[in-house]
C-alpha cells in the first residue's frame, strides 16, 4: 500500500536527521496537525451551513438565490462606476 511506504520513507528521512534538528520538526508536525484539524472544522462547519439550506423552502431558496445575485451584480456595478469615475 502507498501509505505505507510513505509512512516508511517518513520514518527512514527521520532516522538520518540529527537529533539538535529533531525539535524544528516536532514543531513543524505539530502546527501541521493544527492546521489540518482547522482545516477539518472548517470543512465541518461549511457543511453544516450547507445543510441549514435544507430547512428553506424551495420559494425561500430561490427568493435567497435572486437577492445574492441581485446583491453581487449591485456591488459590482459599484466598483465599475468607481473606477470609472476616477479615471474620467
Amino acid at each position: 500500500m502507498k501509505s505505507d511506504r510513505n509512512y516508511q520513507s517518513i520514518l527512514n528521512h527521520l532516522s538520518i536527521i540529527p537529533v539538535s534538528y529533531l525539535q524544528q520538526i516536532d514543531t513543524y508536525l505539530t502546527n501541521l496537525t493544527k492546521e489540518i484539524n482547522q482545516k477539518k472544522q472548517n470543512r465541518t462547519t461549511i457543511l453544516e451551513l450547507a445543510g441549514s439550506w435544507n430547512d428553506l423552502s424551495e420559494s425561500d431558496f430561490e427568493d435567497f438565490l435572486c437577492i445574492t445575485k441581485k446583491v453581487s451584480e449591485d456591488m459590482f456595478n459599484k466598483e465599475i462606476e468607481i473606477y470609472l469615475e476616477n479615471n474620467i
